[in-house]
């Protein structure tokens, strides 16, 4: 229960609209109540042979509401038979479409608050996904954090349902219906209603096995969601290696046992309705022999009382039902919001230190002191690095993959913390500059493109506003996208379809370059921003990258040595290390050395 009152906390934003809607659902009950009653006097002008009204006696405990009953009939009976069926008639249906609204008013306004509840709990979910690092990424399956974004939060609906709807309606339904019940035999009430605690021990024994089946459902959920998600991502690769029939197998083996998960979970979930129902038949036959007795054999009871008593009860077995699954419906809600409050108390590892500050401007120099990293807590990627990079400086990364060369700019951003060590960017450790301000003077062209299923425009603004036309045709022009942005159907509006799956490598890239260069950085970080294009379309490139990292601080991780061949520095790494650091005109002298064997590599045919 604890996480289940945790979600209820989330309607403290709604409490107006649940303050309405218990008033309608008031409302509702209360006039379900008085067209249930309505039976009474209907079954006694029509097939009794008096029409008086039923009889006050003073010494009846119930005298109040047998007073009120009282002068109805007598309202009601007034003018003959005939004339008090047309005056029933006209307020049955007067007090069913009250009811009717009421009930409208009721289920809108407490859907308004489920429909809300869901938003902001998805909205704070997403914003908390997106403050995490980089790091929580790669421990964490898309499919789980898409299933608790879809399928948990749909089913936390349910719990807020169950509260706001029937836990709401349905008891004041019944505590009508029993008043009105007792007013007519405290006997038949009785037997009536001993089936209520063996109802709730019968739920309540089935709630929490539906608990743990249903955590066991939906992280079965988030299996499946992953393998939708890799076979979407990796189509091209499925394909190319005749793969359908092997991720065909593997889904429909996931898909199996979520569906044998499932079945259990509903057959548990759909037996306390019938199991409810059919306990209160029991108790409906035990009444209808009772009640049956009393009416022949005693004449305690007028038979109009009798059946107006079974309607009652019968209207009492839709709610009593309802209630019964509420139980059950709360433990899955419960199971699911374990999951969303599993995100929202992570810890975010990378924030603001309280004492962060604004850095407007880059001005002297980015210092790597001593840096080592691991990114899980065992084998470290980089080994006690230490170099410094000044501004409007050039400076290159190279060296064989798993090196370290990304992970060392991804230290520079601040994607991940160093495990020891510090960054300094103008003296000032960086865990000390705010996250934002750091990566505003930061722009990256990652070496997997990453483009979103938007237009060209909305890429390459991506957040930014106020930017004139002019400024993105100059910048098109200097990445070398303009020319084929403009032979597209919409030009700028065109949309690039999922990561970009619309367009080359080469325009992607171009389209990165562009949105990099866009933010006019004072620090310019490039992984291999060339690699994608051709050779026309990277001497093109080149050239404007050129133009525009003069006197910008650039960092370029090279994978093609004759892209850095005029940097300011280069840095050769190797198992984590900076081996090497030097000119190219120095590092390729060392014959012995790490840069002179890749370089030799890449140009061994120019070499002979």
């Amino acid at each position: 229960m604890k996480i289940y009152k945790r979600l209820l906390k989330y309607l403290k934003k709604y409490k107006a609209r649940l303050a309405t809607s218990i008033f309608f659902s008031i409302l509702y009950s209360i006039l379900s109540g008085i067209a249930a009653y309505l039976t009474i006097p209907l079954l006694r002008t029509l097939f009794m042979n008096s029409s008086s009204p039923v009889e006050l006696t003073q010494s009846n405990i119930s005298n109040f509401f047998k007073s009120i009953q009282y002068h109805f009939e007598n309202f009601i009976m007034q003018g003959g038979k005939e004339f008090a069926i047309l005056k029933i008639c006209i307020v049955m249906v007067i007090a069913y479409s009250l009811k009717n609204l009421t009930g409208y008013i009721h289920s809108i306004l407490v859907l308004y608050v489920e429909k809300g509840i869901m938003r902001d709990i998805r909205n704070q979910l997403y914003e908390k996904i997106n403050s995490f690092p980089i790091k929580y990424f790669t421990e964490q399956r898309t499919g789980h954090l898409m299933s608790i974004m879809t399928s948990d939060v749909s089913n936390v609906q349910s719990a807020i349902a169950a509260t706001f709807y029937d836990l709401m309606k349905d008891p004041l339904l019944i505590i009508i219906y029993m008043i009105l019940s007792f007013l007519i035999s405290v006997e038949m009430s009785l037997i009536a209603f001993i089936v209520f605690p063996l109802s709730v021990f019968i739920i309540s024994r089935m709630g929490a096995s539906l608990r743990r089946r249903s955590m066991r459902v939906q992280n079965k959920i988030s299996d499946i969601m992953s393998i939708v998600s890799e076979t979407i991502y990796a189509a091209k690769i499925i394909r190319a290696f005749n793969a359908e029939n092997y991720k065909n197998k593997n889904f429909r083996q996931e898909s199996e046992r979520h569906f044998n998960l499932t079945k259990k979970v509903y057959k548990l979930s759909e037996l306390v309705s019938p199991l409810t129902e059919i306990l209160t038949i029991i108790a409906g036959a035990f009444i209808v022999w009772f009640g049956g007795r009393q009416i022949l054999i005693n004449n305690a009871l007028k038979p109009e009382e009798f059946f107006g008593f079974l309607f009652i009860l019968f209207q009492m077995v839709t709610p009593i039902k309802h209630l019964g699954t509420v139980s059950n419906r709360i433990q899955e809600s419960s199971a699911s919001g374990e999951r969303i409050f599993s995100i929202l108390d992570a810890e975010v590892e990378i924030e603001d230190d309280r004492d962060a500050i604004d850095l407007e401007e880059f001005k002297n120099q980015i210092e790597v002191k001593n840096v080592s990293f691991s990114y899980d807590g065992n084998k470290e990627v980089l080994k006690n690095v230490t170099c410094i990079i000044k501004k409007s400086e050039l400076i290159a990364l190279v060296g064989p993959s798993g090196a370290g060369k990304t992970t060392m700019v991804d230290l520079i951003a601040r994607f991940y913390d160093v495990s020891s060590g510090e960054i300094l960017i103008d003296g000032i450790n960086i865990k000390k500059i705010k996250i934002k301000s750091l990566r505003k003077l930061i722009a990256i062209v990652p070496q997997e493109i990453i483009l979103f299923n938007d237009t060209i425009r909305n890429n390459i603004l991506f957040g930014l506003e106020d930017v004139s036309e002019e400024t993105l045709i100059q910048i098109t022009k200097y990445a070398n996208a303009y020319d084929f942005i403009m032979q597209m159907s919409e030009g700028f509006d065109t949309n690039v379809g999922e990561r970009g799956i619309k367009l080359s490598g080469g325009q992607k890239q171009r389209i990165a370059i562009a949105r990099a260069l866009l933010r006019n950085p004072q620090i310019l970080i490039l992984d291999e921003a060339t690699s994608s294009l051709d050779s026309e379309s990277e001497s093109l490139v080149q050239d404007a990258l050129d133009k525009l990292m003069a006197n910008r601080t650039s960092i370029v991780i090279a994978h093609r040595l004759s892209t850095i061949l005029n940097a300011d520095k280069i840095l050769v790494f190797d198992e984590g290390k900076i081996i090497q650091t030097g000119k190219h005109s120095d590092l390729i002298k060392i014959k012995s050395g790490l840069y002179r064997k890749l370089y030799d590599m890449q140009f061994k045919n120019e070499i002979k």
